[in-house]
């Protein structure tokens, strides 16, 4: 969930993370998103956030079409700032393709506001892409949640096969 991992004051000699000298107030705030949370979705198009989440998803976040899944991503601020720096570095002047990618990701964004009861309000639109019914899934997917329609999580995992993790450790050339 949200870990907040540094706050060093103006007067802090030395960054305990990077090891050099902070000059002015530094703030690194890295979210991690872990687990599953059913959820329901209110006739107003709502998800309550699970307690738990409720620090780490808070103000204003953006939730966005997955690339490559029949679901939402939700990022929070931070993160969408830190995604939308990498994304202006693609070459959409001369690349068609970077050009449309842009166009897809941020178009069908929104930002909304997470209320005081952890409610956060998803666009019909996007309701309508992900397929969410009345149940819902709030997936943790490391720096996003992931909104899923709950039978739609679960046909997924039943079609990903009993070897996927070993592969991905394979691809990746992850050592876990």
């Amino acid at each position: 969930m949200g870990a907040k991992w540094s706050d060093w004051e103006q007067d802090s000699p030395e960054n305990p993370v990077l090891g050099e000298h902070v000059s002015e107030r530094a703030v690194i705030y890295m979210v991690m998103f872990v687990d599953e949370y059913e959820r329901q979705l209110d006739e107003r198009g709502r998800i309550i956030l699970p307690s738990k989440l409720r620090e780490a998803v808070s103000g204003t976040v953006y939730i966005t079409q997955s690339p490559s899944e029949k679901c939402l991503h939700l990022y929070t601020a931070e993160e969408w700032e830190r995604l939308a720096e990498k994304v202006s570095q693609l070459p959409t002047a001369t690349d068609g393709n970077a050009a449309a990618f842009v166009r897809h990701f941020f178009g069908k964004a929104t930002a909304v506001t997470v209320d005081k009861q952890g409610r956060i309000p998803i666009a019909k639109r996007l309701i309508d892409f992900a397929g969410l019914k009345k149940d819902a899934m709030l997936i943790g997917a490391n720096t996003r949640l992931e909104i899923w329609d709950a039978e739609t999580w679960d046909r997924y995992q039943k079609a990903l096969g009993d070897s996927f993790m070993t592969d991905g450790i394979l691809k990746y050339n992850l050592n876990i």
